[in-house]
């Protein structure tokens, strides 16, 4: 008969702590509150799960788990015991759980590529605990930001056709700029205005090597029209006091522009239409530049009447 070696484990290991768990309650077990008898404990059942996963021909990469966990746990304590009093000490928790993400990975690449995501954060976590310490938390945001762009880019370069994930790779990797930026001074206001450009980057490289991705224009569009937007508020040429009806007609005529791209080119009817009420949107924010605060509350109130007019409109027969 075939026994399920899983099962078999996984059942032995909880009849023996609901057990010790059970013995301790009564009263009968007070010697295994010492924590050396569970560093052996979780040493031994980590042993274990690593012979299980050797006897399997090192292929059922799942058996690390309990092996990191556990492993990781006796680490935890010994440390804990040795009064080393630092977040240093939780880090052999995350390195034993980024071990079977690492190992799937490994195991077979193509279809494991997805443990790269998770092992990620396994290392950004184990990293910042071993660093917490000793590193500004700006290094922290930066690594956490990078471990997402190399995981990305990994899963990226295992198969180039996945275009979506070397965009996020990229976006991750300009975000992890941000935390050391922000320390330079006042200059660092306008990293909110390159970074702006810098994914709107992508979606043009995007867009232009391959004009039948029309959809990429419109983020490429509005991402560069919100940095010229910004950098212009960060270095006072515009304010709300002063040129507030400008800032929006500015903003509507970026926006009217891109999707102005997709009617003329590309030949989309929604896309003259809303090319057109932009274009309007943009026109009458100059307009009433005495009234800019206004402007938007009476925008959408009209919006709304356009809408209930749609909604009560006899239907054409």
């Amino acid at each position: 008969m075939k026994v399920n070696q899983v099962g078999l484990f996984w059942g032995l290991l909880l009849i023996g702590a609901g057990a010790v768990a059970l013995g301790q309650q009564l009263g009968y077990i007070q010697q295994f509150t010492d924590p050396q008898f569970w560093i052996w404990v979780f040493a031994l059942i980590s042993f274990a799960a690593v012979v299980e996963y050797a006897m399997s021909g090192w292929k059922q990469w799942g058996w690390l788990f309990p092996a990191g966990v556990f492993g990781g746990l006796a680490l935890v304590i010994t440390l804990a015991t040795n009064n080393v009093d630092s977040a240093a000490v939780a880090s052999p928790l995350f390195i034993g759980l980024l071990i079977p993400f690492a190992a799937a990975y490994l195991t077979d690449r193509t279809r494991n590529w997805w443990a790269l995501i998770p092992g990620g954060v396994m290392l950004f976590l184990a990293l910042t605990t071993l660093l917490a310490d000793n590193a500004g938390g700006e290094w922290v945001g930066v690594i956490f930001l990078l471990m997402f762009a190399i995981a990305f880019l990994v899963v990226y370069l295992i198969n180039h056709t996945r275009i979506w994930a070397l965009l996020v790779a990229y976006i991750f990797g300009v975000l992890s700029l941000a935390p050391m930026l922000a320390t330079i001074g006042d200059t660092a206001g306008y990293f909110g205005s390159i970074l702006m450009f810098a994914i709107a980057l992508p979606f043009f490289i995007v867009y232009f090597r391959t004009p039948d991705n029309w959809w990429a224009i419109i983020p490429a569009g509005v991402l560069s029209v919100v940095g010229v937007v910004v950098g212009l508020a960060i270095a006072g040429v515009i304010d709300d006091t002063t040129s507030g009806g400008y800032v929006n007609a500015f903003l509507m005529a970026g926006l009217a522009a891109t999707f102005s791209v997709i009617w003329l080119r590309h030949h989309r009817g929604w896309a003259k239409i809303v090319t057109i009420v932009l274009g309007i949107l943009a026109a009458a924010s100059v307009f009433f530049f005495g009234y800019y605060e206004i402007f938007w509350p009476v925008a959408f109130i009209c919006g709304g009447i356009y809408l209930l007019y749609l909604a009560f409109r006899p239907k054409a027969a």
